[in-house]
């Protein structure tokens, strides 16, 4: 399925910005100049060979367009979450310094190895790490690629860290160490060691995968830098995401809001629906935003301190396999091929909304044939496609209510909160994706809701990609007693005024080591916005004097879509 448009005169002199998202059903890529969508194509994603799906695609998009002209290109890819689900990735050694007092049996991939090191809670060694511990543990692993180090509380000094790191480079000489503290500069020792692990466990799959894109592109002669989509709608360059390869999971959903955000962008409490081919991603919206999750995304049960949007994915999709098991129909979640109106073998959701006459598109008289195979007793074609519906509807509807129901439930930290917080009520429906025409307006009827679905809504996804701005965030420390602040990221540890550094000071330093990391990262056209997450000030006591104080502040670039992309033009959404 292609889509192009021909260039307006004076394209030669724009600037455009190439989008691929790699889903589970389809690989979608597209071409935006000043705002507008010039050019798409949604072709099958080959499993197989994933790279060659995503070379196809970007092929068909830059017909008669000058490759020199594109400023940036930016991918949404499913490489490190398949490769997490399926059990496909590298066996990480996870060392850890968890001091006293703290069991962390279960709670973490893999089997952790403990060490003797332990950093207190205002960044002072308390016990030095030991090196023939280290020497020991590095002969029973030998072999391992990958490694992951992670401290109590690095994040207020890594030096630990970074020695242990030391150490295991010089007994076994891996090719990649993760650090906890250069994952996450926030308080949570259990989220920080998972997403460290992680980190280096889907480490050399990203890396070929990047490799392959880079070699891809150069072929094209395409020297634009190259971003991936995070899951929480910012971009990493592809130089950064090679180092933290952990941020690069959940990017398929996180790129549907960022579609959303461009094509749509809802000012009242809204439900999102990314309807693919596979699955539906469900997001919450609220003052124009979406929710975040609390704490950070979870992998395979394990909490890990990766921002993430707050989303549901539930296993309903145009491809979703329609049958009857005793008796009863069921839809999904697996996935036995396309439609039986697109050429399949087994019927599907699509061939039920062909039927239903809620899509256009695929042969009717075979989506007629698949649901006369699903249908029980004397119900016709139509019957079957519409008691379909109803099953794929209660589904998506039923986890939109636990969402709800969840969110009503969250705890709530902050006065403001409690005294003007309100009970989150959407008011509307968005749908994007293949099958958003046809299952959207249903959700929104069963939930007695209006709803919108977006010129562009197809390659939504790939919009995302494109639009989305640069991010990345940076947490200061500083302790005015020891007279010295931490940046964990950055592995920096800078001295202080002891009697004049302020908490205002503190947010002035953060801002200068966040442009910093930026520059750094390729990012630079995102720092002039920033937000702050985190602030916390308190004093240090001796006896009964007030010594220094502990600052903590969080900052990063804002997530968001550079630019609001104009509705879609006619001719490409016929």
């Amino acid at each position: 399925m292609l889509y192009t448009i021909s260039q307006p005169n004076g394209l030669e002199a724009k600037e455009l910005l190439l989008g691929i998202d790699v889903g589970g059903t389809f690989t979608d890529a597209v071409v935006i100049v000043d705002g507008q969508v010039m050019a798409s194509a949604k072709l099958p994603t080959t499993h197989h060979e994933l790279l060659s799906g995503i070379v196809t695609a970007i092929d068909k998009v830059l017909i008669n367009i000058d490759v020199k002209q594109i400023k940036r290109v930016a991918l949404s890819t499913t490489i490190v979450t398949n490769a997490l689900v399926e059990g496909k990735t590298d066996k990480a050694a996870l060392l850890l310094m968890p001091g006293p007092g703290l069991n962390l049996t279960g709670l973490t991939p893999g089997q952790p190895f403990f060490l003797s090191g332990y950093t207190d809670h205002r960044g002072r060694e308390q016990a030095a790490p030991v090196k023939e511990e280290v020497a020991v543990l590095c002969r029973e692993i030998k072999g391992v690629q990958v490694a992951a180090v992670a401290g109590k509380f690095a994040i207020r000094n890594p030096a630990q860290e970074q020695v242990v790191a030391g150490w295991i480079r010089e007994y076994l000489e891996p090719r990649q160490i993760t650090l906890g503290a250069q994952v996450s500069g926030s308080l949570n020792f259990l989220r920080r060691a998972n997403s460290a692990y992680y980190n280096s466990a889907v480490w050399r799959i990203f890396t070929k995968f990047a490799a392959a894109i880079e070699a891809a592109l150069a072929e094209r002669r395409i020297t634009a830098p190259v971003y991936i989509l995070k899951a929480d709608g910012g971009t990493l360059s592809l130089a950064a995401a090679k180092l933290r390869p952990v941020e690069a999971i959940f990017t398929g959903p996180a790129a549907s809001v960022l579609g959303i955000m461009a094509l749509a962008n809802p000012e009242e409490p809204a439900v999102s629906l990314d309807i693919g081919g596979t699955t539906t991603d469900i997001a919450l919206w609220q003052n124009g935003a979406p929710l975040f999750a609390p704490g950070g995304a979870s992998v395979n049960g394990y909490p890990t301190a990766v921002r993430s949007f707050w989303l549901r994915s539930v296993g309903i999709g145009g491809d979703s396999y329609v049958r009857r098991e005793n008796g009863s129909l069921t839809v999904g979640p697996m996935r036995c091929g396309p439609a039986v109106a697109n050429g399949g073998t087994e019927p599907t959701l699509t061939d039920a909304l062909r039927v239903a006459g809620l899509i256009e598109y695929g042969n009717l008289e075979l989506a007629k044939k698949a649901m006369v195979r699903v249908a029980a007793g004397d119900q016709t074609a139509e019957d079957a496609a519409w008691e379909t519906l109803r099953s794929a509807t209660g589904t998506v509807c039923q986890a939109i209510r636990d969402m709800l129901t969840e969110q009503a439930a969250r705890p709530v930290y902050k006065v403001e909160d409690i005294v003007y917080g309100e009970i989150f009520k959407p008011e509307l429906v968005l749908g994007v994706g293949g099958a958003a025409m046809g299952l959207a307006p249903l959700v929104a009827e069963r939930l007695e809701l209006p709803w919108q679905v977006p010129p562009g809504h197809m390659v939504a996804n790939a919009v995302g990609a494109a639009s989305a701005r640069p991010t990345t965030e940076i947490t200061l420390r500083a302790d005015t007693a020891q007279g010295f602040y931490t940046v964990p990221q950055l592995g920096i540890k800078q001295p202080i005024d002891k009697r004049r550094f302020t908490l205002q000071e503190a947010w002035a330093a953060a801002q200068t080591h966040l442009a910093e990391r930026a520059d750094a990262g390729g990012m630079e056209e995102g720092t002039y916005e920033s937000e702050r997450l985190y602030e916390e000030e308190f004093n240090v006591i001796r006896g009964f004097n007030t010594i220094g104080k502990i600052m903590t502040c969080t900052l990063q670039l804002k997530p968001g879509v550079l630019m609001p992309v104009d509705a879609w033009r006619r001719e490409n959404a016929e």
